[in-house]
């Protein structure tokens, strides 16, 4: 059987892909398709979140390995698409960048019988993918971030750090 897949993103209202994978796939399949028809790089970590049937609880499927078996974490590399997806309006969440909590919203919206298919593929694409990183973002806008956080901060001299280190020294040792 074949998943077809709607992506959409709450950044970009101009971006959609639309991917057929089949579902004997992977998450980890899936996973390298969406990096791949974004342009995004692989050396950052993400996670599908999908909504459990059992008592509204959320599955976490990620790159990490957590060592535990339980029904709410999943290897992306060991889950098929068929073992937790399979009704049609199914939605999951991809997060693509933890660090600032920015993801893609993923819609289940037909599963079809076909005998097979080789390749995952993008059928549809609508306008840019929102940057990997949204400092690569923020400096394409022009905005440079890293400068503003990363400015030299002067601390007074040495003699200083010395007189505060010794206050403590004294506070601990006089308990």
């Amino acid at each position: 059987m074949v998943y077809r897949f709607k992506i959409t993103s709450i950044e970009k209202t101009d971006f959609a892909r639309v991917l057929e994978i089949d579902g004997r796939k992977t998450f980890a399949d899936l996973h390298c398709c969406i990096q791949n028809c974004c342009h995004y790089s692989s050396d950052q970590l993400a996670s599908f979140f999908v909504a459990s049937d059992k008592c509204g609880k959320q599955i976490e499927i990620s790159q990490i390995d957590y060592g535990k078996n339980g029904s709410q974490f999943q290897n992306m590399g060991k889950t098929k698409l068929h073992d937790i997806l399979s009704d049609i309006g199914q939605r999951m969440l991809y997060v693509f960048d933890f660090f600032n909590d920015r993801s893609f919203y993923i819609e289940l919206t037909d599963i079809y019988m076909k005998k097979n298919l080789q390749e995952k593929q993008v059928t549809h694409r609508l306008g840019d993918a929102p940057a990997q990183v949204l400092e690569e973002e923020l400096q394409d806008q022009g905005l440079n971030v890293l400068d503003q956080e990363n400015q030299y901060q002067d601390y007074g001299d040495l003699d200083d750090y010395t007189e505060i280190f010794g206050e403590m020294e004294d506070l601990i040792e006089g308990d």
